[in-house]
């Protein structure tokens, strides 16, 4: 799957919410010991700085809530070259 993060115009191809989120984790410039902490402060950062609530007990919620606040974009990563 391609996950693109539409304010940052990013994206990176993934297989699970998990790997998603920990490039999410990785590209950040902070340091975080694991998604679950990630997770947590990104939503602190958007509920502070821009009102927007973000649920991160795990990472299906969390991820659910990044495209309902139109923060994120998900597409089958398969394209033009999965058709042959």
């Amino acid at each position: 799957m391609k996950y693109t993060l539409i304010k940052r115009n990013k994206s990176c191809r993934a297989d699970s919410h998990s790997h998603f989120i920990s490039w999410m984790r990785k590209m950040d410039l902070q340091s975080w010991k694991d998604n679950q902490e990630f997770m947590e402060g990104y939503a602190y950062r958007k509920k502070t700085f821009e009102n927007i609530e973000l649920r991160y007990d795990n990472e299906n919620n969390f991820v659910e809530d990044l495209q309902k606040n139109k923060l994120l974009i998900i597409e089958d990563s398969k394209g033009f070259l999965g058709v042959f």
